[in-house]
């Protein structure tokens, strides 16, 4: 009976730590304000764990951190008030979107703090940047004369590219990621009701529906990663949405939700396949979340310190180390984090 005991008592000491660690899986950074702002949003990391994002109160303007660098603002466009970082490569050059002098958006490049106008297609007057890659290629969005917006692609050779739009004629379509071999993913319109769906954009293959789950009206794709993985959320039923993963042969999967939350929504994927993003509540609040094939969806509040003082409301990215930025509740505030695996 005594050795039972203490097989039983050993058994016990062994789940208990990992239990323990299993509870406070991230340590949490905060980012911080801008000095005179009232919040900040982590948007994009790199491998290095460097971030980008926006702050301020009320007009947003792009911020660049590091471990060794404090929060650091990002200058707009010449006469420009507003700008936000939206990507970030691997030799750390920025993209986002920032107002010029006449009051228009238009896609930036950052580099070394020094911005550039990538402009826009030929006619149009706006555009919009929303990820980089490590080639410095940009996708984003453009109009030109006489159309909606296209999605695009950018480099340095070629200058704005059209992606062009699923409809034959019209219609509107956005990039909001791409990976190292150039295949972009977005949203566009497919009907005259306004439904949009998620595409992945391919230079040999052109641009490709993606769908929804069954009886889902609307998709979008957020991003992809090197194995040419999908995210974002689509439609599920009449009144809910569900974060989903799209397979590189196209198969849609449907992610879930946290337990008691309605809605979902995926944003970020690794190579590793690990997925971030939110879900929604009930009463409106908002959990950030990280899903891996076998875990599951899990909420992050349960995997930080129980005392941290914060609330995960959003998980916008994550690098190939598992570390994550977006943004969350601190002391009543609202403040970009990185959470780091322990």
């Amino acid at each position: 009976m005594r050795k039972l005991l203490y097989v039983v008592s050993y058994l016990l000491l062994l789940v208990l730590p990992a239990s323990v660690a299993t509870a406070q899986s991230y340590s949490v950074t905060d980012l911080g304000i801008l000095a005179g702002d009232s919040y900040s949003v982590g948007s994009a990391i790199n491998a290095s764990g460097q971030v980008v994002g926006g702050a301020g109160s009320p007009t947003s303007r792009g911020f660049f951190w590091s471990t060794s660098q404090a929060l650091l603002a990002l200058p707009p466009l010449p006469g420009g008030l507003f700008s936000v970082a939206a990507g970030i490569n691997s030799g750390s050059v920025v993209t986002g979107t920032s107002t010029n002098s006449q009051a228009k958006d238009h896609a930036v490049l950052w580099i070394n703090g020094k911005i550039r106008d990538l402009g826009t297609l030929p006619g149009g007057s706006v555009s919009t940047a929303n990820a980089i890659n490590d080639a410095a290629q940009v996708a984003g969005g453009s109009d030109s004369a006489g159309t909606d917006t296209h999605a695009i692609l950018w480099s340095k050779a070629s200058g704005m590219q059209d992606l062009g739009t699923i409809l034959p004629s019209g219609g509107y379509s956005v990039a909001e990621g791409l990976n190292r071999f150039g295949e972009v993913v977005g949203q566009c319109t497919v009907g005259s009701g306004g439904q949009t769906h998620a595409f992945v954009w391919t230079k040999a293959h052109g641009i490709k529906d993606l769908g929804t789950l069954s009886g889902g009206a609307n998709s979008f794709a957020y991003h992809v990663n090197d194995l040419g993985q999908i995210v974002g959320f689509s439609d599920f039923g009449a009144s809910y949405s569900h974060a989903v993963l799209w397979t590189p042969a196209g198969k849609i999967q449907d992610l879930g939700t946290l337990t008691n939350a309605t809605d979902s929504n995926a944003y970020g994927i690794n190579n590793s396949g690990q997925v971030v993003g939110y879900a929604v509540f009930p009463n409106s609040a908002y959990h950030g979340f990280v899903w891996t094939k076998t875990a599951g969806m899990q909420d992050l509040n349960a995997l930080i310190p129980g005392n941290s003082g914060w609330t995960i409301e959003f998980a916008f990215a994550i690098n190939d180390n598992g570390q994550i930025t977006g943004s969350g509740s601190i002391n009543g505030q609202e403040h970009a984090f990185l959470l780091t695996p322990q």
